[in-house]
C-alpha cells in the first residue's frame, strides 16, 4: 500500500464536518511530516509510513522498507525541543497504528510486537467506526512528545 493510499484511508477515517486535514509534499524543505490537521481547534503533524510486515517477527519492520530518514527524526527533535506535538501512523499489510513522535529516534529499529507494545491505538486492517472514533479522540489528546524510551 502506498502513503498516498494511507492517508486516503486515514482521512476518511477520521475527518468530520469542520476538521481541516491536509497531505503535504513540501519539495522546499525535507523532513516535515506528510500530514497538518486541526480537528476540534487542536492542531497537530503526522508522518505516515506504509511498511510490508517482515516474514520473521525478530525483523524490523523497517528493516527493508521505508523507515524515518535522518531529516524526519530531526524534524521531530525540533518538534520536541518547541514542545510541540506529532505521530507516526503506520499501515502496513496487516494492521494500522498509531505511534507517539517520542519513538522516532528508534523506530526504524523496532520490530512490529515493539511497535504494538508501545503503539498509542492499533487496529486490524478492517477498522470500524468505533475504532476510528478512539483514533480521532486519541489525536485530540495534545500529547507532548517525551524523551525516547
Amino acid at each position: 500500500m502506498s502513503e498516498s493510499n494511507a492517508y486516503s484511508i486515514l482521512r476518511a477515517g477520521i475527518k468530520r464536518r469542520g476538521d481541516r486535514i491536509h497531505r503535504l509534499e513540501n519539495l522546499a524543505s525535507f523532513g516535515f511530516p506528510d500530514v497538518n490537521y486541526c480537528i476540534e481547534g487542536i492542531e497537530c503533524w503526522i508522518e505516515i509510513k506504509s511498511p510490508t510486515e517482515p516474514k520473521r517477527d525478530s525483523t524490523p519492520l523497517f528493516g527493508s522498507n521505508h523507515g524515518l530518514m535522518i531529516t524526519q527524526r530531526n524534524w521531530f527533535l525540533v518538534q520536541k525541543n518547541a514542545g510541540g506535538y506529532a505521530y507516526i501512523y503506520i499501515e502496513t499489510d496487516k494492521r494500522r497504528m498509531l505511534i507517539g513522535a517520542e519513538y522516532s529516534d528508534i523506530v526504524n529499529d523496532m520490530t512490529v510486537n515493539e511497535l504494538l507494545n508501545v503503539a498509542i491505538w492499533k487496529s486490524g486492517r478492517d477498522t470500524g467506526e468505533e475504532e476510528w472514533t478512539q483514533l480521532r479522540n486519541e489525536l485530540k489528546k495534545r500529547r507532548r512528545i517525551q524523551a525516547s524510551k
